[in-house]
């Protein structure tokens, strides 16, 4: 599990989950497990569940503090000067704290894409 993402072993997930495990176990073993049982071997095993982060990782409070105080008043005082309104989106349309599955991986590791 380590050395491999789940989609590289045909498993139809981005991250380790108990039902990628369960999967990789049936294609490898021959085995039906049950999922509560997937989920005490991954324990064992030093894997546990991971929570999602409630803000990006790499959140560098300085630039938030420099952006709030400075360069977006600066928007705000330049929208309201040209009569604009000042509008919010991003690039994915999707929540970034959503979250469909829980991912496993070691314990005391935090769990990230590459």
């Amino acid at each position: 599990m380590e050395a491999h993402f789940p989609e590289e072993l045909g498993i139809d997930s981005a991250l380790w989950t108990r039902r990628g495990v369960q999967e990789l176990i049936e294609q490898q073993c021959q085995v039906v497990m049950p999922i509560r049982t997937v989920g005490l071997y991954l324990w064992c095993w030093g894997y546990g569940p991971q929570k999602p982060l409630k803000r990006a990782y790499e959140q560098d409070p300085e630039a938030i503090e420099e952006w709030l105080e400075h360069t977006y008043p600066e928007i705000e005082q330049r929208a309201a000067r040209e009569g604009a309104e000042v509008a919010w989106g991003d690039e994915s349309g999707l929540r970034s704290d959503a979250q469909a599955e829980r991912g496993y991986a070691p314990i005391g590791e935090t769990l990230r894409f590459i």
